[in-house]
């Protein structure tokens, strides 16, 4: 929204930028104020432009049907004499994926609101009393021509560890985080912390009641994903097949079908899936569509530039997907995936020490000689009830750890950047609470679709292939019961998200209920990077990040010596040094 310019002009701009984008906008009683979104079919722009006279207020919302209909009532029901911290308020009661704007022309303020589940990501870019709102980048660039890249907002794709839920690529555009609202007054804006999913009280519920309650709002949450052409993404693990099992359960309005990738070269005999794959089709009677993936490596795989650097390993894969998703004779309108049951069904030590803190010491005990490193998670569970990970000093030591060892000393030092990841870890300061404060921050961006390594593929690049994906483990009521789950539930003899597998016990396949892992995806990584190690070669011979003294290009080729002969642990930010690398080159050429 930008107060003194012609908004119909500069919204005009942003549809033409965004005409790949499908985002339904709503509307009621705008005044002169312009809104866009780019067309389900790629129409023309004009045809995703309104301006709508009558009344004070503007209300917009981007959100799935069912989010729509809960906020009807509420919008109308603003009131254009409140004030703006009134208004966002009250759109902080909606927790479903939802971006909402209410403009006031009489007085001059916008509240620009993200629900705390929303997986897409909104920007805003401040200038001269006037503030630019948008889903995309594009739609901000289209309206100023002049944001350039900011090499200081490139950090968080460099760092594989790093989050920045509020940051981005560009000079001066910043992202609205999950649960916040940007309150625009007199063209000043400023951004404040309004909403969260807070746990609910299950006090007296049995387990029984418990997984049957899980298993309803699951199934819940699959109904409100659901289209009538919907497809299930098979990636390998238990999320995937329990969304499977969930939508012959009931959850989606007819029988899907799925697609997934499969491997049988030697070298990635550990990302085999085949079985899985096999196993799924069986038991649920969904037909299956595979796509041989031994080639669609890192580094060795193409995959399109978008508004940021694509700093996931896996763009390359996921990005055939969606393209033969797209191709197939039988067009798939949504993609159901299983983003997001990693972050939110968290079995990891965290519920260890939870278990310990809450009294159950023998539980506690038990659980550790499950994992890998008995004693070393013992460590970790000392060190989170202790709170040694709340010291400064460990989070400082953690985050110069996580700096990859080829970036320059000066680029590390102008941005910042040791205070920065260390200020970005979770905050687990609530004995007793860490496995829901820890999942409530990966969701709210640092693992879910939305956040900044995954540089909005499924988002962004699906709706470029012409597909959309949805997220049930992503769904607020999902969430809130997620959170208030005993720590037993989640992680019970080495066996992780114990309440998805009993859920859903009489769908499953009873070889992958038992499986504890997924395939491990590192391999395809490795091979990726092994089989393409002059792409990181050419990287440190020069280019943009050697010429903006991002990077030392002999520590890179050091480094990457160290990878080659078996130090794997800056895998991750080897593939990203070359993905940012490429993203620059890419920018330079367009503009």
């Amino acid at each position: 929204m930008a107060p003194g310019r012609d908004a119909r002009a500069d919204t005009k701009l942003m549809a033409a930028a965004m005409a790949d984008r499908s985002a339904a906008w709503a509307h009621a009683g705008f005044p002169a104020v312009s809104v866009a979104a780019g067309a389900d079919d790629g129409r023309t722009a004009a045809g995703s432009v309104y301006t709508f006279t009558g009344g004070d207020l503007l209300a917009a919302v981007s959100a799935p049907a069912w989010v729509h209909r809960r906020m009807k009532v509420g919008l109308g029901e603003l009131d254009g004499a409140a004030a703006p911290e009134t208004i966002a308020a009250k759109l902080s009661t909606v927790a479903g994926d939802a971006h909402c704007v209410v403009a006031s022309r009489e007085q001059r303020w916008t509240v620009v609101y993200r629900s705390p589940m929303s997986a897409r990501p909104l920007f805003y870019f401040a200038s001269h009393g006037s503030v630019l709102v948008a889903s995309q980048i594009r739609g901000l660039r289209a309206a100023n021509s002049g944001i350039a890249v900011d090499a200081m907002g490139l950090a968080p794709f460099l760092v594989p560890s790093m989050c920045d839920p509020a940051g981005s690529a560009w000079a001066g555009v910043r992202r609205v985080p999950p649960g916040h609202a940007l309150i625009v007054r007199d063209g000043a804006a400023s951004l404040h912390r309004t909403a969260q999913i807070d746990a609910e009280q299950v006090t007296g519920l049995a387990r029984g009641e418990l997984v049957a309650e899980f298993r309803a709002r699951l199934l819940t949450a699959m109904q409100r994903c659901s289209s009538p052409t919907d497809a299930v993404l098979l990636s390998g693990g238990i999320d995937s097949a329990s969304l499977a099992a969930a939508a012959m359960a009931g959850g989606l309005h007819r029988r899907p079908r799925a697609f997934a990738l499969t491997y049988s070269a030697g070298e990635l005999a550990a990302c085999d899936e085949r079985r899985y794959v096999d196993a799924v089709e069986r038991a649920t009677g969904i037909p299956v569509d595979r796509l041989a993936a031994d080639t669609l490596l890192p580094l060795a795989a193409e995959y399109p530039f978008g508004d940021e650097p694509e700093a996931w390993t896996y763009a390359g894969r996921n990005w055939a997907m969606l393209r033969r998703i797209a191709a197939d004779p039988d067009p798939v309108g949504s993609v159901v995936a299983g983003e997001g049951g990693d972050e939110l069904l968290l079995g990891q030590v965290f519920t260890v020490a939870d278990r310990r803190v809450n009294g159950d010491t023998d539980g506690a005990r038990a659980e550790l000689v499950t994992f890998p490193d008995p004693a070393g998670a013992a460590r970790v569970v000392d060190g989170l009830i202790a709170g040694d990970y709340e010291r400064r000093g460990t989070r400082v030591m953690r985050a110069l750890g996580d700096i990859p060892p080829w970036l320059s000393q000066t680029y590390i030092s102008a941005c910042g950047l040791v205070d920065r990841i260390a200020d970005g870890y979770p905050t687990l300061s609530e004995p007793g609470q860490f496995t829901t404060a820890y999942s409530r921050a990966l969701i709210g961006e640092a693992g879910a679709a939305g956040r900044v390594h995954c540089g909005g593929w499924w988002e962004d690049t699906a709706r470029r292939a012409g597909v959309r994906v949805t997220y049930p483990f992503l769904d607020p009521d999902l969430a809130a019961l997620t959170w208030a789950l005993p720590p037993e539930m989640l992680r019970e003899h080495g066996i992780e998200k114990v309440v998805l597998r009993d859920a859903l016990a009489a769908e499953l396949p009873a070889a992958v209920a038992a499986r504890r892992d997924k395939a491990d995806a590192r391999v395809l990584m490795h091979a990726g990077l092994t089989r393409a190690a002059s792409s990181i070669r050419t990287v440190a011979a020069g280019g943009p990040l050697v010429d903006r003294a991002v990077i030392d290009g002999d520590k890179l080729a050091a480094a990457l010596d160290d990878y080659l002969a078996g130090q794997h642990d800056h895998g991750p930010a080897l593939w990203a040094t070359v993905a940012v690398n490429s993203w620059l080159e890419h920018v330079g050429e367009s503009q």
